[in-house]
């Protein structure tokens, strides 16, 4: 069914296509399209669109800006944000930001690309905007995303841009149709096509065929699940397996789940007071969303069962359920501080249920593991998705959802998105098992400029120069390659400090160096060792006789004897910190 309907849509796009050139068409203007992020990674998605006359830019439409989690080898580093350099010295031809949902790998970013960019618009349904403005809030930024309606059509410089529903793990989730000059785009990001949504609003399933008679020139779709068959579960699994939790539980119930999944959320606080438990929020993110989601009309709470966490030990364990922030065992998280006894007012003990609703963040597996292993040792009986199907569904799509919208739109190009290389190339081949030519699914990599003109080809015509910005602590950018090197150094070798005191009134060495090691070796029980690097330091100082003004030439030396001396005899790699202290 798939590629019959696809051979036939490319057939009438194609002929279509070709009386729009005859009739149109100045082979003059183009469209570039090119990710800043959301290619070969699962996050920090954003992408570029450019609208150029006989090459020269015309209108600049963003879409998404969100962060991404750092590789195990990042050491102390805690988000990274898409490399926005290239924009910097072009915001005068950026007509509009627009999300498409608020996760945060799409929205995570804002605060810090306001930073770099200044005040764009910016345009989100009503929920993604709530969302995105928590951020920009949270950073005293006055600028806020302006909220849309799925009716609304923007028109941002020559691009006019429409939202169509669809279903995902977060409500007010949207698709863009962005139509241009040369042809229609869509936007299709995060989604899957759920039957039976918990909020009972289905997919636009009419914009989008009806898009798809209009001709797609180019379907950018999400393809994280394109190695799973079938089609990917409705949210009314998770609720019936909630169900069967709670009335396990003779305990405190504890349900994290991601702090944007509204949906899921309502569906607990539901299921709990239904069981006759009072529901107690716990972590920021947690209380922040719903607030926002309450004030929407997109969560309903009955307040006379929603307890604050100073009240909640008023009621018998059995009469208490927590929705809890932490579902990815972030260190600072409610969940791991409870886990951990460091929460003032809640705590886990035995004959407690705690039930984990997401599946880890990859490279995220092993912290959660450790949280989880904690909470045993608590006494608490642990759900989660590797011990027990139905707790979570991804709001991706498999195989036949990414076959029905590749299906309804008949595009003729397609470019996979919101993954890893191995799901871009592995939603290639559905899309040649359905009559695509190989050449026709584009697989670009982070900055590769693709090129759209009337009647010819798509081509890479430039590669944008992108580097990891790595957000650590308040620094935004100020970690770099030789910082990281450092870290990992210390993190495999250890450090050597090696402290020299000199008279501040001579310059002259006052007496024997100190050799402070962390994480190389023991100090006490490595004599032999400490000393020789004192006799090297010693020998590297008599370099320059009397008073020394060159330290930085002396240093060096030091730095460079002493990590000679470290790998003749233990064959380790330390990194070595010479520090000159005056007394």
């Amino acid at each position: 069914m798939f590629k019959a309907n696809i051979q036939k849509k490319l057939s009438s796009f194609l002929q279509h296509a070709s009386q729009e050139q005859h009739i149109m068409s100045t082979g003059k203007d183009s469209v570039r399209l090119f990710p800043l992020g959301g290619v070969g990674n699962v996050t920090k998605n954003m992408f570029c669109y450019e609208y150029r006359i006989d090459g020269k830019l015309q209108d600049i439409l963003l879409v998404d800006c969100g962060i991404g989690f750092p590789d195990p080898q990042m050491y102390g580093v805690d988000i990274v944000i898409p490399d926005v350099s290239y924009l910097l010295d072009k915001t005068r031809y950026i007509r509009g930001l627009v999300f498409t949902h608020g996760h945060d790998d799409h929205i995570g970013a804002l605060p810090y690309m306001y930073l770099k960019l200044g005040s764009i618009p910016m345009y989100g349904t009503n929920l993604t905007a709530a969302f995105a403005n928590i951020k920009l809030r949270e950073r005293n930024i006055p600028h806020r995303v302006k909220a849309v309606s799925f009716d609304d059509t923007l028109t941002l410089g020559v691009f006019r841009v429409s939202f169509v529903l669809v279903t995902h793990s977060v409500p007010d989730t949207s698709n863009l149709i962005i139509r241009t000059p040369i042809g229609v785009f869509y936007h299709g990001s995060d989604y899957k096509f759920d039957f039976q949504p918990l909020d009972g609003k289905l997919s636009e399933l009419d914009k989008i065929n009806a898009v798809g008679k209009e001709g797609v020139l180019c379907l950018l779709t999400d393809c994280l699940g394109s190695e799973r068959r079938g089609f990917t579960m409705s949210e009314q699994v998770v609720g019936e397996t909630l169900d069967k939790e709670l009335s396990m539980c003779q305990g405190k119930f504890f349900f994290t789940t991601q702090s944007s999944n509204i949906s899921r959320i309502q569906l607990a606080i539901d299921l709990a007071i239904k069981h006759h438990r009072y529901v107690t929020f716990v972590g920021r993110s947690i209380d922040q969303n719903i607030e926002e989601a309450v004030k929407l009309g997109v969560m309903k709470l009955r307040h006379e069962y929603v307890v604050r966490d100073r009240d909640v030990k008023r009621l018998p364990p059995e009469k208490q359920c927590f929705i809890v922030a932490g579902s990815q065992a972030q260190p600072d998280s409610a969940l791991s501080r409870i886990a951990n006894d460091d929460h003032p007012l809640i705590a886990v003990e035995e004959g407690d249920t705690v039930v984990f609703s997401a599946d880890p963040i990859p490279g995220n597996e092993y912290n959660i593991e450790q949280l989880i292993e904690q909470l045993y040792r608590k006494g608490a009986r642990v759900s989660y998705s590797s011990i027990m199907e139905d707790l979570h569904v991804s709001g991706h799509g498999s195989q036949g959802d990414l076959m029905l919208l590749l299906s309804a739109l008949g595009p003729r190009y397609v470019l996979p998105i919101g993954g890893n290389y191995r799901h871009m190339m592995q939603y290639r081949r559905l899309a040649e098992d359905v009559g695509y030519r190989k050449r026709d699914v584009l697989i670009p990599e982070e900055g590769q400029v693709i090129e759209f003109i009337k009647g010819e080809y798509p081509k890479i015509v430039e590669t944008v120069d992108l580097e990891e910005v790595m957000v650590d602590g308040l620094g935004v950018g100020d970690v770099g390659t030789v910082v990281l090197r450092d870290r990992q150094q210390i993190a495999t070798e250890g450090i050597v400090v090696i402290i020299v005191p000199v008279e501040a009134s001579s310059g002259r060495v006052s007496s024997e160096p100190d050799i402070i090691s962390r994480g190389f070796v023991y100090t006490k029980e490595s004599g032999e060792l400490i000393r020789k690097i004192r006799q090297t330091v010693n020998k590297s100082l008599k370099v320059k006789q009397g008073k020394i003004t060159d330290w930085q030439f002396v240093k060096k030396r030091i730095s460079e004897e002493v990590a000679t001396l470290i790998e003749k005899e233990t064959k380790r790699y330390p990194l070595i910190v010479p520090v000159v202290v005056e007394v």
